[in-house]
């Protein structure tokens, strides 16, 4: 299991020696998968590796955006009746929910969930974070992409999925249900796509919350790599759970 952003790559940079790891595990067929808390779609993040000169077929890339869209077609198909959903994230939502669910767009429509990610995505202008706290007091369920209290780009740290979906529900008095890492759903998930063993998966990934705890919650390994979110002084004072079993410079290591 290979995290994405501040493991293989930094904004649009890839790290050192990921394109070579990536090539090594396809050329000796191991059973690997990609993971990410990006509210985009499998495909969007293939084309942006493409960009860095890294081949991964999105079947082998599990997003918490397809993770939450996984959770919306299973939870909310009672009946054969396709889900009613508010989108309040990103495109790589519609991309795969299209076609799938009925789109609501009003708050006097019926609506079974709200997929919140972070408020900076083309979907959750103001007027439509109000609809959402409208349909969320009516009823509906509030799906937050992952957990992430803030996220880092170009423009510097943003507020994450996770406090945005935390502001909504305390507005509207509902609790969020988490999709991406490190809920065990989203590990467990995983394992089920690429026919793994928890207990013989072994994860790389920068962040000791969502990474480290999430993998070892489902039994496995797991390696912090220092290339992203954690510095080897965090590991001074971190709880045993998030503590991992090897720590590396970055992907030369692995």
């Amino acid at each position: 299991m290979l995290d994405l952003d501040g493991t293989l790559y930094h904004d649009d940079h890839v790290l050192p020696a990921a394109p070579e790891l990536i090539a090594r595990l396809v050329r000796e067929e191991k059973n690997f998968a990609c993971l990410s808390n990006s509210t985009s779609s499998p495909a969007r993040i293939t084309a942006r590796l493409q960009r860095m000169g890294i081949e991964v077929h999105p079947d082998r890339i599990y997003t918490a955006a397809a993770a939450t869209c996984d959770y919306a077609m299973q939870h909310f198909s009672e009946g054969g009746r396709r889900p009613r959903v508010f989108n309040l994230a990103t495109e790589g939502i519609h991309d795969m929910l299209d076609g799938r669910v009925d789109w609501v767009q009003t708050a006097g429509e019926p609506c079974d969930a709200i997929i919140a990610g972070a408020p900076a995505n083309v979907y959750a202008p103001e007027d439509r974070q109000l609809t959402a706290i409208q349909l969320l007091r009516k009823g509906a369920a509030l799906l937050g992409i992952c957990a992430d209290r803030v996220f880092p780009s170009p423009r510097g740290i943003e507020i994450g999925s996770g406090a945005f979906a935390w502001m909504l529900g305390y507005a509207a008095n509902v609790e969020p249900v988490f999709c991406g890492k490190p809920a065990t759903i989203f590990f467990e998930e995983l394992c089920q796509r690429i026919s793994a063993t928890p207990s013989r998966c072994v994860l790389i990934g920068d962040n000791l919350e969502s990474d480290v705890q999430g993998a070892k919650r489902v039994g496995m390994r797991a390696i912090l790599t220092l290339t992203g979110v954690t510095r080897r002084r965090d590991l001074v004072n971190a709880p045993r759970e998030l503590q991992p079993d090897m720590v590396i410079e970055d992907l030369t290591e692995a």
